[in-house]
């Protein structure tokens, strides 16, 4: 686990080959955010941020924004210092388990694509969360498989 941030931590650092970092809030069941990271543990495809204090995190980008010409905020923006060590063309899957997105916003840190999963309503049994893992992984797994069709045509 790597913090430049208390409000996000990676669980799983991108490597040079990642193509999707799963981004999720510390909201989500703790349940399903260690099966997606057992589940992705190996994959040297997919890396995993956890946001524990989303609108904290989101401030602090906002204020590094606000005034294009000071260097120094830019460069002490949590995000932007957490998502530079990802590839440009890497995607950002946002799984979402409120109605209301809270995490959209980072595409826009560093200019990633982005792609949502929208959890619904928050399941009540291990059974149905693990329904809810593979959703997300097999999101995963396409996002992964079309940037490394990406990059072998390249």
């Amino acid at each position: 686990m790597h913090a430049i941030s208390q409000s996000a931590v990676w669980l799983k650092e991108p490597s040079v080959n990642a193509g999707v970092v799963i981004v999720t809030s510390a909201a989500l069941p703790q349940y399903m955010i260690d099966k997606l990271h057992q589940s992705i543990d190996d994959w040297d495809e997919v890396a995993y941020l956890v946001v524990k204090q989303s609108r904290a995190f989101m401030r602090d980008w906002l204020r590094a924004g606000s005034d294009p010409d000071d260097s120094k905020l830019a460069a002490t923006c949590h995000a932007r210092q957490l998502l530079r060590c990802v590839a440009k063309g890497c995607f950002l899957l946002d799984v979402e388990a409120s109605p209301i997105p809270s995490l959209t916003w980072l595409g826009s840190v560093c200019g990633h694509p982005l792609r949502v999963v929208r959890m619904g309503k928050a399941a009540a049994s291990d059974a149905a969360m693990d329904q809810q893992v593979e959703e997300i992984l097999s999101v995963t797994r396409t996002l992964a498989k079309s940037v490394l069709q990406e990059r072998c045509v390249i």
